[in-house]
């Protein structure tokens, strides 16, 4: 707990042995503890949302509250909002007020929830959702936000949904949903508790995301106009320092391919590969996060060198086509996955594999490949075109600064990244305890 001390106050916890427990249908909980259905903690009341289409948003009008909108983390998305299209008085009676919950009732999202917040404005509800109103004179609200993020709650949502179409929860069965009722004073220090670990995860959260913004900017700046250049000169593709040089991509290395010949029984053990995801979501490849398949001796298969770079091949945008990785660390053996393939450079006096790593994820050069995607469904990247494209390319020293300085970048959104890790497991351990009643909060 000593992270955690930080964030709560240690004296705010005790392990109270002397505590007397209870046998229940919930397992062991403190005699002064209850068990209620939602049902009595809302007053049996509980209602459906609209059902009304969707329109594009508009300002100074209710949004609309859709299953898509509430997050992994309860909270609602930015991204995406809408406003509902009916009538003005038709809506008000599914505005949600101070202390009401809603749960999504069908679908692979059966079981999200989301406690409404002033802070998010005027909200109508969707027809998916099922609204309770928390009588917060027995109950507090943000318990109860809480507790429907146990692992008790999401095991309850599995067996409850099971349906032999698809997944689903009415309201008659919310209703019956069990919660742990602690008194009312101990419930509200448990949600502070909680909260402040929220807080403090959405302020990390927060930093990480400026820090990402920071880092988009100075890639744009740097791997375009480079530091500190005042004499541009133009050339195939736009403006660069005086200093610079345009290269095509095929005259400083070699493709090949990843894996061929494989089945379903190969995968899952044997020799490390970089699988697809790794290249797609790192600029550098985590090499923490390895697949393994069955290598057979004399089988030719290309290994993968330090200072590779990986691209993938296909995808459903043509955004996302050609989405590129390097690997920084010396490996012995190491493999490509099927759906990517590698290029090897002739060697390090021109492109250093550093720079490489934010130049192929800069905005110029994504927008190139983004344009070489082939399809309609489905978007390949061809790699003999992708070998033609030009590429602009700084003196080594140059590139080694620039790499330099994005790494720093990078390396505080790591750092910032185990942070808020090393929060979400702390909130997860402490809603363990807390709301089972394992740990007691001194009122």
């Amino acid at each position: 707990m000593r992270d955690g001390k930080r964030v709560i106050g240690s004296e705010q916890l005790t392990m109270d042995n002397k505590n007397k427990y209870k046998k229940t249908e919930l397992g062991k909980i403190p005699v002064d503890w209850e068990i209620k259905k939602l049902k009595q903690i809302s007053n049996g009341n509980c209602e459906y949302g609209i059902n009304a289409p969707a329109k594009e948003y508009e300002e100074n009008s209710p949004r609309y509250l859709r299953i898509t909108d509430i997050g992994n983390d309860y909270n609602l998305l930015d991204s995406d909002k809408k406003s509902v299209n009916a009538d003005e008085e038709e809506i008000k009676r599914y505005f949600l007020k101070e202390n009401d919950i809603v749960f999504a009732r069908t679908g692979n999202t059966t079981g999200k929830s989301y406690l409404y917040n002033k802070k998010d404005g005027l909200l109508v509800f969707a027809g998916f959702l099922i609204k309770f109103s928390i009588n917060n004179k027995i109950y507090e609200p943000k318990f109860l936000k809480y507790y429907v993020q146990t692992d008790y709650y999401w095991n309850w949502v599995k067996k409850m949904s099971l349906r032999s179409g698809q997944p689903g929860i009415n309201s008659k069965e919310y209703s019956s949903l069990l919660v742990l009722v602690p008194p009312l004073k101990e419930q509200q220090k448990i949600a502070a508790i909680l909260s402040t670990v929220d807080e403090y995860i959405e302020q990390t959260d927060a930093l990480i995301e400026k820090i990402k913004e920071l880092k988009k900017g100075l890639m744009q700046k740097l791997i375009t106009k480079g530091i500190g250049h005042t004499e541009f000169k133009k050339t195939e593709i736009g403006e660069i320092p005086v200093d610079w040089e345009v290269k095509k991509l095929g005259d400083l290395g070699s493709t090949y391919n990843g894996l061929s010949g494989k089945n379903k029984d190969d995968f899952g053990r044997g020799k490390p590969f970089i699988p697809y995801k790794n290249i797609f979501d790192n600029s550098k490849i985590d090499i923490n996060y390895l697949d393994h398949v069955v290598i057979k001796e004399n089988e030719n298969q290309n290994k993968v060198k330090y200072g590779d770079i990986f691209f993938t091949t296909s995808s459903e945008t043509p955004e996302e086509v050609g989405m590129s990785s390097v690997i920084l660390d010396e490996v012995d053996e190491l493999y490509l996955n099927s759906f990517c393939f590698g290029f090897r450079l002739n060697d390090f006096n021109t492109l250093i594999p550093e720079f490489a790593r934010y130049l192929f994820r800069g905005n110029e050069i994504r927008k190139k490949i983004s344009r070489l995607a082939q399809g309609s469904t489905r978007f390949n990247l061809s790699k003999t075109q992708l070998l033609k494209i030009y590429i602009p390319i700084p003196p080594l020293k140059e590139q080694q600064k620039i790499a330099s300085i994005l790494s720093e970048v990078d390396n505080k959104i790591q750092q910032y990244e185990l942070k808020k890790e090393k929060l979400q497991n702390l909130k997860k351990g402490l809603m363990q305890k807390l709301l089972t009643g394992k740990i007691r909060v001194k009122i």
